[in-house]
């Protein structure tokens, strides 16, 4: 009776959502009100996200973050925040956690250590965004700055409730999920091969050592974190997985070619280590099936690197330059490797002078403490130790620690869950230390968040698919 009365709780919920769109869609067409079209979108959008399943919704939350920076302009001006396209989305994880569903008992597999040190690193951040707005730093520049804690704990709390719905089919949302990333790595090929770039001047060119400069801003910016995550889960399965391993292997090469094509240093390097992770990880796995693993990855990076170098001379010199760091480099590329590196060493130096950080910084903070404005954006780390000092860092790495531990300690509902977790949150924690990443980025936090959420909240009985 009760799962009765809840279905019939969400069907009127979702019609009286589609009444209410429909009116506004009229009252839009014969009104040049701007804000009425805003809340039709509204509408239906809260419609949407009430009726997909929630493999659907997930899928698609993904999808929207990935390409999220398709648009750059704020979706909603008027309220004393700017709400940008990934923020909305954020709203809708929660708002759609936050409706009435059938879901199975919240498990508490996080208590202890994970909780104890994000909630501290949480009130080191909060204080220092207090600190920031007391030091004059506007209400809605303090919060942009330190955004990873609002989502942090917004989007573990939606997307761990919308895992536990009972009328979640965990076999789709796999295939949804991969079938998004994909898509995603995809549209980057073809964009590439029809020379479509997106507009982004910082990830327009990258300089080569012969003076030449690539391209690599195809795609979407945003999707470029979720292609060695792809790559990772895809290697994951290889050495663990068992069967399927023909879908495993696709997986791992579509999203090794697809990083290895954004030149992106921080993400090849930290596909790299999450690899070597993943397969030293499952002492109760053969080794050998590890070792063909990591046989057959190389053979396959050799190959396609060799395939490029022979049919794109100019694109393949630059693969091999950024993934092998250790050839002859641009000038250029030394000089940003070097300007990333001075962001890291700049929070140490201001983390010895204050050891409990400055505070959130805005540009007139950056500029009166004589630090260059783009160092927030090139290092997660220089972030944290600028605004919360020694404690913001230590208890941001000792959070993910904890969450190492922890799931190497819970039984993982399928062998490949486990290793793929450590791989994906070691590559991310690795990016943020050349990107905001993990400590700021709006599409780089939603990632890890839904890894965690999928590592904790799938529920074992059906997770093998």
């Amino acid at each position: 009776m009760l799962l009765s009365d809840q279905s019939l709780v969400r069907r009127l919920f979702i019609a009286a959502l589609a009444v209410l769109a429909a009116f506004f869609a009229v009252y839009a067409a014969v009104s040049s009100d701007e804000y009425v079209l805003k809340l039709l979108y509204l509408s239906i959008a809260l419609a949407v996200t009430a009726a997909l399943t929630p493999q659907a919704f997930i899928a698609a939350s993904a999808l929207v973050f990935a390409v999220s920076t398709v648009r750059n302009t704020p979706v909603i001006q008027a309220l004393p925040v700017e709400i940008y396209l990934s923020d909305a989305m954020v709203l809708l994880v929660v708002f759609r956690g936050a409706l009435p569903r059938s879901r199975v008992p919240r498990n508490a597999v996080l208590a202890g250590a994970p909780i104890v040190f994000f909630a501290l690193w949480g009130v080191i951040m909060a204080v220092a965004a207090i600190r920031g707005i007391d030091a004059g730093v506007p209400f809605a520049s303090a919060i942009r700055s330190d955004l990873a804690l609002f989502y942090w704990p917004l989007l573990y709390f939606g997307l761990a409730r919308v895992l536990r719905e009972r009328d979640l089919n965990v076999s789709l949302l796999w295939r949804d999920l991969a079938s998004v990333a994909v898509g995603l790595a995809v549209w980057m090929f073809v964009a590439r091969a029809l020379n479509q770039p997106f507009e982004d001047v910082g990830l327009a060119d990258v300089p080569t050592s012969d003076n030449s400069s690539v391209p690599r801003n195809f795609g979407f910016a945003s999707a470029f974190i979720v292609y060695p995550a792809l790559a990772l889960v895809g290697i994951a399965g290889m050495a663990y997985g068992g069967g399927r391993r023909i879908t495993w292997t696709f997986l791992a090469m579509v999203g090794i070619v697809a990083t290895l094509m954004t030149l992106v240093r921080g993400e090849i390097f930290g596909l790299a280590l999450g690899a070597i992770v993943i397969l030293w990880l499952g002492p109760r796995v053969r080794t050998s099936a590890r070792l063909r693993s990591a046989v057959q990855l190389g053979f396959t990076v050799a190959i396609f690197g060799a395939a490029f170098i022979a049919f794109n001379p100019t694109v393949g010199n630059a693969i091999v330059q950024r993934a092998l760091p250790f050839t002859q480099q641009a000038g250029g590329a030394r000089l940003n490797a070097e300007y990333r590196q001075q962001a890291v060493e700049t929070g140490f130096r201001v983390a010895r002078e204050h050891p409990g950080g400055l505070g959130v910084l805005d540009g007139g903070r950056l500029d009166a403490e004589r630090i260059d404005r783009g160092y927030l954006a090139h290092s997660g780390v220089a972030t944290l130790l600028l605004f919360g000092g020694w404690a913001a860092l230590v208890s941001g790495l000792l959070a993910i620690l904890a969450l190492f531990h922890r799931s190497a300690n819970v039984p993982a509902p399928t062998p490949w869950l486990h290793p793929a977790f450590v791989g994906v949150l070691t590559m991310l924690t690795a990016y943020t230390i050349s990107a905001a990443g993990l400590a700021g980025d709006p599409w780089v936090v939603p990632l890890g968040a839904l890894a965690v959420a999928l590592r904790f909240n799938i529920r074992a009985a059906e997770a093998s698919g």
